[in-house]
């Protein structure tokens, strides 16, 4: 397969050339084509149609933030897309805000015997940016470039610089040769005596559902002084304690996030994404896990986050993005990216998210309800505050009420609706935490739409703390933050246009709303502008 066209060395030229260029111009087209599809997000990063699965190699270069992410240009129509496993490039986007993106083009395809562009991540040095990614039945690879949108990607001479399996009919494994270890998706970092990478996955057993629960997730660390010889250090990092049997460590984003710890944040074909946080060991190059947490808690497959990317930012912020899986038969296009995410560690190093400030620039028609009781057992709708791509931020005093929350999306006979909740903690607040909630078991009447359980994660809030909940509607995604301390995400589709309706309610008890401000949200692709305030 040829490798990705070369394009001028300036910014002012690269620009001309994209005004032009036919990858670009066809994504544009293929945005048009799609926009009468009303799962298509207004501010979430999709994909110009067919297939986008993981993001790759998100970093801040020459001011602008650049994600790349797995893509499949055959799409999933009928004769076009065979497997996963065969023909994926990196897809590439890039922006100033971390809000507003723009197609590129192509930044790899697959090439030197590799059957596809698998994940890896990206390291940004002072004169280039490296990429590190898995050459599917080749093994672990590296290009860099150095142009200001980076387009030109030049491959190593030594790909892959850490050989894996090369037998396209075994494709359930990446073993490198001497078999003391698995190659797949890798991450890439520098110390002061070269560069390091984590690539991994799991040392024994099978991964993922039903098929194992035996596998024990691993990933090994891999030093070179030149990008050109590696040597394997070992694992760095396994669990035999924090995960449940038969999660691997894929997909592995390895950056400190604090003075003294590490997270490693990464991906799970068992239950998606989740991280570590921890010390590291900068002699033995060893990782010590102290506390484990998730990002998902349902079913993957049906709607829900799946694989992450991150990078620390010229601001010195750690930055997470994930793809999130669809829950409905394919339309010719699938998945989009969650907003970006903004990881810290609170005092007592637990970890605290929220979505980047840059989306504040996104909003429009704000309203604001004053204070108010929310009734026992009652649901009040919110006359003023509609829409399907809208903001949210209510601070709620939770009270005697055992559920408390909002209804989006919903149609005025109810008959769609999306609940948003939460759960009071049962006696002892810290021993037993109350429950964040998304169930989209109303969400849609829509006849391809899969089935799927709540999302539930735990979300501890002191007796005197208030709920603090910002939420996300973008037509075909929610993304729910709460008290910084939890974020919840799953796919949606409303089938009536009518679906627009916000409702309060609480269950067993009163309770009060403290604020709430509410915000239509501009769109980020020029063909859905016509949809902003729907």
């Amino acid at each position: 397969m040829a490798g990705p066209r070369q394009f001028p060395d300036t910014l002012e030229a690269q620009l001309q050339a994209l005004a032009l260029d036919e990858e670009v111009l066809d994504y544009t087209a293929a945005r048009e084509a799609l926009a009468d599809d009303p799962a298509r997000p207004l501010y979430h990063l999709s994909p110009p149609g067919k297939f986008m699965n993981d993001p790759n190699g998100l970093c801040q270069w020459g001011g602008r933030y650049h994600l790349f992410y797995q893509f499949h240009p055959a799409g999933m129509e009928p004769g076009g897309f065979k497997s996963p496993s065969v023909g994926v490039s990196w897809g590439h986007a890039v922006s100033d805000d971390l809000v507003n993106w723009r197609d590129l083009p192509i930044a790899l395809h697959p090439a030197g015997g590799e059957r596809s562009c698998f994940s890896g991540q990206t390291l940004v040095e002072d004169d280039r940016v490296i990429a590190m990614y898995h050459g599917l039945f080749a093994g672990n690879a590296i290009a860099t470039a150095s142009d200001p949108l980076l387009l030109n990607w030049e491959r190593h001479p030594n790909n892959p610089v850490i050989p894996g399996e090369t037998d396209p009919d075994d494709v359930g494994t990446c073993v490198a040769p001497g078999g003391e270890y698995l190659v797949f998706d890798p991450c890439i970092w520098k110390e002061e005596d070269g560069y390091y990478a984590l690539s991994g996955a799991y040392m024994q057993g099978s991964i993922g559902g039903t098929r194992s629960v035996d596998a024990l997730g691993v990933d090994h660390i891999f030093h070179s002084k030149d990008l050109s010889e590696w040597k394997w250090l070992g694992p760095m990092v396994t669990d035999e304690v924090l995960a449940e049997p038969g999660e691997d460590m894929a997909v592995p984003n390895f950056w400190p996030i604090s003075d003294d710890k590490h997270m490693l944040l990464l991906y799970s074909h068992k239950r998606a994404g989740r991280y570590y946080i921890g010390s590291y060991d900068y002699d033995t190059h060893r990782f010590t896990p102290e506390a484990h947490g998730r990002m998902n808690y349902g079913p993957w497959r049906t709607g829900s986050l799946h694989a992450p990317s991150a990078t620390i930012d010229d601001s010195g912020r750690y930055l997470g993005i994930f793809n999130v899986k669809e829950g409905r038969n394919y339309r010719g296009w699938n998945d989009v990216m969650t907003l970006p995410r903004h990881y810290w560690l609170a005092d007592d190093n637990t970890l605290r998210q929220a979505p980047v400030p840059e989306l504040e620039g996104q909003r429009f028609d704000g309203v604001q309800l004053p204070a108010q009781e929310i009734a026992a057992n009652s649901e009040q709708l919110l006359d003023n505050v509609v829409g399907q791509a809208i903001e949210i931020e209510a601070l709620i005093e939770p009270g005697e009420a055992r559920e408390v929350g909002l209804t989006v999306l919903r149609s005025p006979d109810g008959a769609e609706q999306t609940r948003i909740s939460f759960h009071a903690p049962l006696y002892d607040h810290w021993v037993h935490p109350g429950w964040l909630q998304i169930d989209t078991s109303q969400s849609t009447l829509a006849d391809d739409v899969h089935g799927r359980p709540p999302e539930q994660g735990p979300l501890a809030i002191a007796p005197d703390e208030s709920l603090h909940l910002r939420i996300f509607v973008d037509r075909s995604i929610i993304e729910v933050f709460a008290n910084e301390k939890q974020c919840l995400t799953l796919r949606v589709y409303p089938s009536r246009a009518d679906s627009v309706g916000v409702t309060l309610f609480a269950r067993g008890g009163a309770a009060q709303l403290r604020s709430l401000n509410a915000w239509q949200m501009r769109s980020v692709w020029p063909e859905l502008k016509g949809r902003e305030g729907q």
